[in-house]
């Protein structure tokens, strides 16, 4: 009896282990409140699910791999998002410019992603020259060119805005040079926004090796697609022009790092396309922290934990610190 009793007690004590009968609760892990951005990665589209989600997305700790979307054309995206290679020194984001001043408050490249595609051809051609691209101004808000006209009001130099818009504000214009594979400069015929005669295509009045390395830069830029300023060796525009007016007015700041979050009483719909009545592909909890990734008219396409999707910009907001 005794060892029956043992052996009982012992089945017992064992079970008690088994279910954390120990008398301490189980530790908790506390979720985050903000998301994290990894870099973008290619990888293959799932295959849609016959309903859309119902569950609003809940905000994690960490990011798995990313569902990618390719963007239309006509939007506006971070140029590094998609040629990770690609030097970005914007020159206007800084008084490192000729007009001694700051003209506009963001410091990533943002341009048309047909016109990345085409930039991406580029760079992929100068890398087996030995070298690559370094930009110094892509879009540029109308807002910026007004503040160029008040510092330098010549039209020799800076397109008026009270006649004209620049074509860089319709998101397929960018200033660019040649750098070698660690990012320090090649020789060129001169620097940016020089303003003298040595600054255009006629590549006579410069030395030599200047002069190859501005038509190597002119030809691969042509040949991707592109159409070169004959005043400015640096300037080019995409061979498709795309329209001024969807981009004159972006109500959020460019910097791609800033975060937002929905401006909803409940959910925010993370739809398939960047049009009305697309599929829903999930709902976003009121609070969560997400990334914007680019524009597209009324729609902002977004990184929201290991989604991809479009959201109206109407629903969005800047998330306070």
């Amino acid at each position: 009896m005794k060892r029956i009793l043992a052996g009982m007690m012992a089945g017992l004590l064992l079970a008690l282990a088994a279910c954390g009968g120990s008398g301490e609760a189980a530790p908790q892990t506390e979720e985050s409140d903000t998301a994290d951005f990894p870099a973008l990665v290619e990888v293959e589209t799932p295959t849609p699910s016959p309903e859309p989600s119902s569950e609003p997305v809940p905000t994690p700790a960490s990011s798995p791999e990313v569902r990618r979307i390719e963007p239309p054309d006509s939007e506006l995206v971070c140029v590094t998002d998609w040629i990770p290679a690609l030097i970005v020194e914007l020159r206007y984001a800084s008084p490192d410019n000729f007009t001694g001043q700051t003209i506009y408050d963001f410091s990533d490249a943002w341009l048309r992603y047909g016109t990345v595609k085409k930039l991406r051809k580029a760079q992929d051609a100068l890398a087996a020259e030995g070298c690559g691209l370094k930009i110094w101004d892509a879009y540029r808000p109308a807002e910026a060119q007004f503040r160029l006209w008040e510092a330098v009001p010549d039209g020799r130099y800076v397109a008026n805005p009270y006649t004209g818009h620049s074509s860089h504000a319709n998101g397929g214009t960018v200033d660019l040079t040649l750098v070698r594979p660690d990012g320090s400069p090649v020789e060129m015929p001169t620097g940016f926004d020089d303003f003298s005669p040595l600054a255009d295509r006629d590549y006579s009045d410069v030395s030599e090796t200047a002069g190859r390395h501005a038509r190597l830069l002119e030809r691969t830029m042509e040949e991707a697609g592109f159409v070169p300023y004959a005043g400015e060796w640096w300037h080019f525009s995409d061979a498709e022009p795309y329209p001024y007016e969807d981009l004159e007015r972006l109500p959020f700041p460019l910097n791609r790092q800033t975060v937002f979050e929905p401006d909803c009483e409940e959910t925010l719909s993370l739809l398939a396309a960047p049009e009305a009545g697309a599929e829903v592909l999930a709902l976003i909890a009121r609070g969560t922290s997400f990334s914007v990734l680019g524009w597209a008219g009324d729609y902002a396409r977004i990184q929201v934990q290991d989604r991809q999707g479009y959201v109206a910009i109407s629903g969005i907001r800047l998330k306070a610190p």
